[in-house]
């Protein structure tokens, strides 16, 4: 099967130089193409600038910047109905600056004022971009969040549509068991967790079930 991925973060630019971001590695995203990409599938992982870089040859590599950039190449991409199957793993920017300032600004102003506005949600128009029937796992971090916090944050994505499947990880979690972290996987809808895996590892064992599935 064809699979399109996204990985690392995304950059909303203030300037020509400066940007907004987060700490999105896109070393999740690269272990999963690199999964995939062993048990036979045809793999395209879209990248944050900087992001992991999988290691397997024959994995095909694009970068994206802002939002706007990573929604614009997803829907190139899909737009010829090859994928069978989409892991939106990027972490995508829930705010950019209202305005790109041309050039670079100042660093001597005695402060810079930034006013943030709503990135556009990809996930709930993947499915969209494509004219074919198409398989969507989405990923939903949160932050210290308990059993029905989860759950809700969960949720959204599934009332948003777009998504067949949900992993769930915590950063508190993460920050507290590094490698040995843990996934949640939410199907369908479904509030209730269906499978907790450990580690990076068993979750790239997982998704290449979940794409063979398809």
């Amino acid at each position: 099967m064809k699979v399109l991925l996204t990985s690392g973060a995304t950059r909303e630019p203030i300037d020509a130089v400066r940007f907004i971001s987060n700490a999105s590695t896109g070393a999740t995203g690269a272990a999963l193409a690199d999964a995939l990409a062993a048990a036979g599938h045809e793999v395209t992982l879209l990248h944050g600038e900087g992001a992991v870089q999988p290691c397997r040859d024959g994995v095909v590599c694009g970068v994206f910047g802002s939002t706007a950039q990573l929604g614009e190449r997803l829907r190139l991409a899909l737009a010829g109905g090859a994928y069978g199957a989409v892991i939106q793993a990027a972490a995508v920017s829930d705010y950019r600056p209202d305005t790109e300032h041309a050039g670079k600004l100042s660093s001597h102003a005695d402060e810079l004022a930034l006013r943030l506005v709503p990135t556009p949600k990809l996930l709930p128009l993947i499915k969209d971009w494509s004219p074919r029937p198409l398989r969507v796992l989405g990923f939903k971090l949160t932050h210290g969040a308990g059993d029905a916090a989860r759950a809700a944050a969960v949720g959204r994505l599934f009332v948003a549509g777009g998504v067949d499947t949900v992993v769930h990880n915590d950063l508190l979690e993460l920050h507290a068991t590094g490698a040995g972290r843990t996934f949640r996987i939410y199907r369908s809808g479904e509030l209730a967790e269906a499978v907790k895996l450990t580690g990076v590892p068993a979750l790239c064992e997982w998704a290449v079930g979940w794409v063979a599935e398809g």
